[in-house]
Order: C-alpha cells, then sequence, then structure tokens
C-alpha cells in the first residue's frame, strides 16, 4: 500500500497543527496504525456513500474527533483531507 498526500491534505495538516487541534504525533500514529492494519477497531475505516466519488473511505485518528478523508485507488491511498467530524459530515452531505 502506498500513501500519497495531496496538496489540500498538506494545508488543512498545516493548520490543524498550527491550532494545536491535532499534533504530527497523533497524526502520524493513526497513519502507521493504518499503514498495519487498516482495519483495526480504533480507527473506524469505513467507506463513505458517495455518488460522486466511489473510492472515497475515511479513518478515525485515534482518540480524537478528527477524520482523514482518503480516496482508494487499487494499492494506492490519497490523502484528501484532515477535518473535524462537523466538517466531515458536510463533506459527506454534498457528496
Amino acid at each position: 500500500m502506498k500513501i500519497i498526500t495531496t496538496a489540500q491534505y498538506l494545508r488543512t495538516q498545516k493548520k490543524l497543527i498550527k491550532k494545536h487541534a491535532l499534533s504530527q504525533k497523533e497524526i502520524a500514529g493513526a497513519l502507521t496504525l493504518f499503514e498495519k492494519d487498516p482495519h483495526h477497531a480504533s480507527l473506524h475505516f469505513k467507506k463513505m456513500v458517495c455518488k460522486k466519488d466511489k473510492n472515497r473511505y475515511s479513518i478515525r485518528i485515534v482518540n480524537t474527533q478528527y477524520r482523514i478523508l482518503m480516496n482508494v485507488i487499487d494499492d494506492d491511498v490519497y490523502l484528501v483531507c484532515l477535518c473535524d467530524h462537523d466538517e466531515y459530515d458536510r463533506r459527506n452531505r454534498a457528496c
């Protein structure tokens, strides 16, 4: 599995770290756990119901309200956005 970060993901990550909402360690821990075991119970890895994008998934950053939205295509994982649960709900409804 290859994890690829997008420019949008890097912008949202930088913004949340700057606001001290998340630490780099928490984000890296979630991604490391995802690489080792994508279906680990604490990640809440799930497919999003989206008419526009059939490859959209999300994972939870452990013990936080934040989610990483991603597109999974074959063996490549594209990190799309890092957002709180409210933003996650908005993106899910708009899909």
